[in-house]
């Protein structure tokens, strides 16, 4: 690191950048695939209907047989359980209800309306899938649980600093919005990286301080701890149970149905659950949850449900908090505003496409940044490395079609596996976390043997041929179609396979760009050669 400040983070740019692209480039393209988790996860259960749209609550709804029925059920099997949960559903033939166990965790029951006895588990003619939050799960911590996060959040760092090094880096940052000149070789990689990165950079800042703020009590575990061993309650329990003590003296619970109504004549929404915390105790309390959906937003950026606060044994009202309103705690508000911002509950499509676009275009600015890296350094090596400098470069190269080319090939292979695996697979849904990361390693080995510019050719028309051919593999295996989803107005469906038809030309631009490089790269060689001769 050398030279005035610029200089100092270009360098800082230039290796934090290259040595974190491949996973943040992993991170940003599964997150931002997750943006459309509800539409891609229709898509992969064809047999679920989709349920009609909600009627406009007109009033306070009659749960009375299916609360009855939960609190006999949980009287009897979850008498001693710190806290109830009862979910009704007016309307449906069946309800849930969940109660804590002894080591702090839920457990739940499917109870029938009518009966109030618990219905057996039946093997569900939906095909088992993770669907759209596979992308959730692997952009969140990698499928690797607490192990996973930790990675993630060391990327997301270094992508903080490459992002602001890049900034000072780039003095003529605004001028770059406006420049692009193709077919220049070294200077078209610069322009893309330089024009995807000033579109999509306040997105980009907001998106990964948000990821890692979010996750705090992960990456700060001191803090919970501290809690633990203050509360004496271990993190679970108080995070999900009753945060109020019992008295120790025996209570009757009062009737619930009042209460619901109470709570839904003031949220004008159907009552979401209903908790008893400490049931059986004369401290117990009776909370109320709201209904909440983008749908219900009204400009509002906090998804928050409602709760309405009773005391368990006498009805009376303790507390309201209207749903949408932010913490009164100013650190609690400015957290539930980053993780709105990040998991973007409250939003609609117009929003999420905004996002999409924006996570498309910080996702291409990884991608152009790795491959920009090697085009500067075929031209001119630094020798970084001494004597291994040419392995090193080839490394790179691979990782570069691997994750550039053979991530997209995996998405979409994920999809792929969805409509081919048979139905009836037990564990269907890891079988095809299996495929995407086979695929993924598959694509791997493949740039490893393969010549750079026809592994990442080869690897392109891959992922293209099977975006476009995703509608087709959709109607040979379950007849339905796009022309079917927009005759039933099901346009998330519909959107899943126009958006890879999309993603499938998008790829096959790149490859023709690929091998028409390749083309001119060759007859060059043969020009030069010539003139020699």
């Amino acid at each position: 690191m050398t030279g005035g400040l610029r200089q100092r983070m270009a360098w800082l740019h230039t290796w934090v950048g290259l040595w974190v692209c491949w996973l943040a480039f992993a991170i940003f393209l599964t997150g931002t695939l997750s943006v459309f988790v509800d539409p891609i996860s229709d898509w992969m259960r064809p047999e679920q209907v989709q349920e009609p749209a909600a009627a406009p609550f007109a009033g306070p709804l009659d749960h009375t047989q299916q609360l009855q029925h939960g609190l006999k059920y949980l009287e009897q099997h979850a008498a001693n359980s710190k806290m109830w949960e009862l979910w009704p559903r007016a309307g449906k033939d069946e309800f849930q209800v969940f109660w804590l166990n002894d080591k702090g965790y839920y457990a739940d029951a499917h109870l029938s309306t009518a009966t109030g006895a618990a219905l057996p588990e039946q093997a569900s003619a939906v095909r088992d899938t993770l669907g759209g939050q596979h992308f959730v799960e692997f952009h969140h911590a990698l499928h690797a649980g607490t192990t996973g996060l930790w990675i993630v959040g060391a990327a997301s760092a270094a992508m903080l600093v490459a992002l602001i090094s890049g900034v000072i880096t780039h003095k003529r940052i605004f001028k770059d919005f406006f420049t692009f000149r193709p077919a220049k070789g070294q200077r078209s990689w610069l322009d893309a990286h330089n024009l995807a990165g000033v579109l999509s950079l306040p997105f980009l800042f907001m998106i990964v301080y948000s990821g890692l703020a979010i996750s705090w009590s992960t990456y700060m575990p001191a803090i919970p701890w501290a809690q633990e061993l203050r509360t004496g309650e271990t993190a679970n329990v108080r995070e999900y149970g009753p945060q109020s003590k019992p008295s120790g003296r025996p209570g009757v619970l009062t009737s619930l149905n009042p209460l619901v109504h109470i709570a839904e004549a003031t949220f004008h929404s159907p009552a979401y659950a209903v908790v008893v915390n400490h049931p059986g105790d004369a401290a117990m309390t009776v909370e109320v949850y709201s209904t909440t959906s983008p749908d219900t937003q009204d400009g509002n950026l906090l998804s928050k449900r409602g709760v309405m606060k009773f005391d368990g044994v006498t009805g009376a009202l303790r507390e309201t908090e209207m749903p949408h309103r932010a913490p009164p705690n100013g650190a609690r508000a400015t957290m539930a505003m980053l993780d709105e911002l990040h998991r973007l509950h409250f939003a609609g499509a117009v929003i999420r496409w905004i996002y999409f676009v924006a996570g498309m275009a910080g996702t291409m600015m990884m991608a152009t940044g790795a491959v920009l890296f090697m085009v500067k350094r075929r031209q001119k090596s630094l020798n970084e490395f001494g004597a291994g400098t040419p392995r090193v470069y080839r490394i790179i190269d691979v990782l570069n079609v691997a994750t550039v080319a053979g991530l997209s090939l995996a998405c979409i292979g994920f999809l792929w596996s969805n409509r081919l695996l048979p139905h009836d697979l037990v564990e269907r849904h890891e079988w095809e976390v299996a495929a995407f990361f086979g695929v993924w390693l598959t694509a791997l080995l493949h740039a490893a043997v393969r010549p750079r510019a026809q592994a990442w050719r080869e690897q392109l028309w891959a992922g293209s041929v099977l975006c476009v051919l995703l509608p087709l593999l959709n109607v040979l295996t379950t007849g339905q179609h796009v022309l079917a989803y927009l005759a039933q107005r099901d346009i998330e469906r519909a959107a899943v396979e126009l958006t890879a038809i999309a993603i499938g030309a998008l790829l096959a631009t790149a490859a023709l760009r690929v091998g028409a490089a390749g083309a001119r790269k060759t007859a060059s060689a043969t020009a030069m050669t010539k003139a020699v001769l």
